[in-house]
């Protein structure tokens, strides 16, 4: 038993449910009848970063930090619970399959012609979006709930922070900013200045000064002083 601190988890968690709650009202509030604003909230919800860089691409982000975790976090954790380990991986294959039917009924919806069809399909859509994010938030309570003290117990600090570094240098810098463009504004202080202290001592100088500025600029000015001040003890 180790009593690590690290999360990597929570904070991520946090960003991730800032998009979902954007995306879930912005669906629910759109008018289908409009074709090229429909166009767009589906696009943003389906493309990558280059298309639909203003919605973060939450099918994309959910997908990418599935691989994630399965290539660098559940490996390290079958050995100590491999139970656990397969329960998620299952919750993610079912989260796909949802994504990818939800995928599908946008580019149905989009080649609809009739406005009123329109309307109909994008209630289905918005039912369907509403029970991804369901079944979304409850699979991130449960690795909350469940993983991240399995690992406090079984990794040290620097493991997780390890596991972290190769999670963030595999990542395209471009897609590393539109996630911590949401994932910061939703931390509370104390989990900036964690992360930011260890991002502090385990990141090249330029990366941990280029994510600050980033940081500077999405967090609410009260809490980025805290945060500044904080790091600076």
């Amino acid at each position: 038993m180790t009593g690590a601190t690290e999360d990597l988890f929570t904070p991520i968690h946090k960003g991730l449910r800032a998009m979902m709650y954007d995306l879930s009202e912005r669906l629910q509030s759109n008018d289908f009848e409009d074709l090229e604003a429909t166009r767009r909230v589906v696009t943003d919800l389906e493309h990558d970063f280059e298309i639909a860089r203003t919605a973060g691409c939450m099918i994309c982000i959910f997908h990418r930090h599935a691989d994630d975790e399965e290539s660098q976090i559940f490996p390290a954790v079958r050995g100590s619970d491999a139970g656990l380990v397969e329960t998620l991986i299952q919750e993610h294959h079912g989260l796909t399959r949802q994504e990818l039917a939800i995928t599908a009924s946008g580019h149905e919806l989009l080649g609809m012609p009739d406005a009123a069809q329109r309307m109909s399909a994008g209630i289905r859509l918005n039912q369907a979006m509403n029970a991804l994010l369901a079944d979304y938030v409850l699979h991130m309570n449960r690795e909350e709930r469940e993983l991240v003290p399995h690992m406090s117990k079984h990794f040290t600090n620097e493991q997780l922070a390890a596991m972290r570094g190769r999670i963030i240098g595999g990542t395209p810098p471009d897609r590393v900013a539109a996630i911590l463009t949401w994932m910061l504004p939703a931390l509370n202080v104390t989990e900036l200045t964690d992360f930011f202290g260890s991002l502090r001592a385990s990141a090249p100088p330029p990366v941990f000064q280029a994510l600050a500025k980033l940081g500077e600029a999405r967090v609410d000015a009260n809490r980025w002083r805290i945060v500044k001040a904080r790091l600076a003890r």
